[in-house]
C-alpha cells in the first residue's frame, strides 16, 4: 500500500519534533523544579498565558495549512504566499498583544490563576522576559506549517531539534550558573535564567526556518511585499476556515482543563495519579498529532489535485490504518506502569491509581489517533472546518465534561469510574464520522479554493 509509505515519511518528522519538544518541557520543569515549589508555581503559572496564546496561533497555522496543502497540490505559488502571509499577518497580530499583556500587566493575569502573592510576583517576573519571544514563536509556527503543508518536512525538524538542545544548555547554564575553580563565569539567574533560555531558542528555531527557506528556495520563499497582497475575498475566506480551526483549538484546551479540574474535586491522591498517567501517556501523544497533520497534508495535496475520489478513499484507508496502529501502539504503554516506583516518589496508592488509568488509557488510544486523523487529517483538510469544530468538541462538553462532572459530586464513583466516564468522548466521537459526506465536503471545498 504506496498510502503507507508516504504517511510515515511525512509524520515521522513531526513525530520526532513533537517528542523533542515534550521531553525537553519535562526537562524544564524538572530543572526549575530542583529551586523549589513556589518557582516551579509561577513558571507554569506563566506558562499558562503561553498555552492560551499557543492555542490561537495553532488555530491561525491550521487554516492557512488548509490553503496551503491544496494549493500545493495545484502548484499555485502565489496563492501559497498569500495564505502564508495572511498567517504572518494574523500570528503578529495576537502574539504582540499577548506580549505586550505580559510585558505591562502580568501581574494582573497570574492573579486570575492564583492567589499566592509570592508566586505571581515570580511569575509576572518570568513573563515580562519571555514576552518578546510570543512573537517569534508565531513567526516558526506560521512558516514551519508551511513548510510541512509543502512536504518540506527537514527544515522544520532541524529547527526543533537544534531549539530544544540549545534551550535545554542555556536551562542549566542561566538557572543554576556556571564555577569553575571557584570563580562564577555565569552567575545563577533561577527562573529569570530559564526566561531568557526560552526567549533565545525561540528566536533561533525561529531564524531557521525563515532564511533556511530563502537559502533552500523553497516555494514558500518570496519577496515580503507578496506575503501581504490578500484580496478582501481571500481574507474573508481564510477567516471561514480559521476562525472555526481558532474555537476548536481553545474549547478543546478547556476541556482539558476541565478533566484537571474533576480530579482535583476527586482527592489529591486522583489529580496525582491523573497527572502521572498523563505524563506517560504524552510519550505517545505526538503520534497521533503527527499522524493527523500527515494526513492533512496528503489529502489536501490530493484535493489540489483534483483527485476527490481518490482522495475519499486515501481518507477512509489512512484513518483505519491509524486506528489499528494506534491500538497496537497503546497496549505498549502498559508495561511502562512497573517503572512508575522507581521515577515517582509518592505513595503505593497513587501507583496503583495511575497504573489503572494507564491500563485504561492503553486501549483508548487508538480512538484517540483514530479521532484527531480523521478530524485534522480529512475534515480540516477538506475544508469543513466548521463540521471538525462541532465533532471535536460537543462531545467533550455536552457528555463526557457532564459525566465526569456528575460522577465526582453526584454519584461519588470510584476514581477509575470518573475516568471511565471522560473515556466515553473519543468512543463515541468515533461513531459519527460520515465517510460520504466527508467525501462532499472535500469536493465543496476544492470549488471554494478555485473560485478564490
Amino acid at each position: 500500500m504506496p498510502f503507507i509509505k508516504t504517511l510515515f515519511t511525512i509524520a515521522l518528522p513531526i513525530i520526532l519534533q513533537d517528542t523533542l519538544t515534550s521531553f525537553v518541557n519535562m526537562l524544564d520543569t524538572i530543572m526549575v523544579g530542583q529551586m523549589g515549589a513556589v518557582e516551579i508555581a509561577a513558571v507554569g503559572l506563566g506558562n499558562q498565558v503561553f498555552f492560551l496564546m499557543s492555542l490561537v496561533i495553532f488555530g491561525i497555522a491550521g487554516g492557512g495549512s488548509v490553503f496551503i496543502a491544496q494549493y500545493w497540490g495545484k502548484k499555485d505559488y502565489k496563492a501559497i504566499h498569500k495564505t502564508t502571509g495572511l498567517m504572518l499577518k494574523f500570528s503578529l497580530l495576537f502574539t504582540l498583544i499577548f506580549a505586550l499583556i505580559s510585558l505591562f500587566i502580568p501581574e494582573l493575569v497570574l492573579s486570575l490563576y492564583s492567589k499566592d502573592m509570592q508566586v505571581v510576583r515570580l511569575g509576572g517576573r518570568y513573563l515580562r522576559i519571555v514576552a518578546p519571544s510570543y512573537i517569534f514563536f508565531g513567526i516558526n509556527v506560521c512558516f514551519a506549517s508551511s513548510e510541512r503543508s509543502t512536504e518540506h518536512l527537514k527544515l522544520p525538524a532541524i529547527a526543533t531539534i537544534s531549539s530544544v538542545i540549545l534551550n535545554a544548555i542555556l536551562n542549566y547554564i542561566l538557572i543554576f550558573g556556571v564555577t569553575i575553580n571557584g570563580i562564577q563565569i555565569v552567575g545563577a539567574y533561577g527562573i529569570s535564567g530559564a526566561a531568557m533560555a526560552t526567549v533565545i531558542s525561540r528566536i533561533v528555531e525561529a531564524l531557521i526556518v525563515t532564511l533556511g527557506a530563502y537559502i533552500k528556495r523553497y516555494e514558500i520563499s518570496a519577496p515580503v511585499k507578496e506575503y501581504f497582497s490578500s484580496s478582501k475575498e481571500f481574507i474573508l475566506q481564510y477567516l471561514k476556515i480559521c476562525i472555526p480551526i481558532i474555537f476548536n483549538q481553545l474549547l478543546w484546551g478547556a476541556g482539558i482543563s476541565m478533566q484537571s479540574s474533576i480530579f482535583a474535586h476527586s482527592g489529591t491522591f486522583a489529580i496525582a495519579a491523573f497527572n502521572i498517567m498523563n505524563t506517560i501517556s504524552n510519550l505517545l501523544y505526538p503520534v497521533c498529532t503527527g499522524c493527523g497533520n500527515a494526513t492533512a497534508i496528503i489529502i489536501g495535496k490530493t484535493i489540489g489535485e483534483g483527485k476527490i475520489q481518490e482522495a475519499k478513499i486515501l481518507a477512509k484507508r489512512i484513518s483505519l490504518f491509524i486506528l489499528g496502529i494506534s491500538f497496537a501502539l497503546g497496549l505498549f504503554i502498559i508495561p511502562l506502569s512497573r517503572i512508575l516506583p522507581f521515577v515517582f516518589k509518592v505513595e503505593p496508592q497513587v501507583i496503583s491509581m495511575a497504573c489503572v488509568f494507564i491500563i485504561i488509557r492503553a486501549f483508548i488510544f487508538g480512538l484517540d489517533a483514530y479521532n484527531m486523523t480523521c478530524v485534522i487529517g480529512v475534515f480540516r483538510s477538506g475544508g469543513d472546518t466548521l463540521y471538525a469544530l462541532v465533532l471535536d468538541t460537543a462531545i467533550m462538553w455536552i457528555l463526557a465534561i457532564p459525566l465526569g462532572w456528575l460522577a465526582v459530586s453526584l454519584w461519588h464513583l470510584p476514581y477509575w469510574a470518573v475516568y471511565l466516564c471522560l473515556a466515553s468522548e473519543p468512543f463515541i466521537k468515533s461513531f459519527f464520522f460520515d465517510w460520504k459526506n466527508a467525501g462532499w465536503k472535500m469536493a465543496q471545498a476544492d470549488n471554494i479554493m478555485k473560485e478564490g
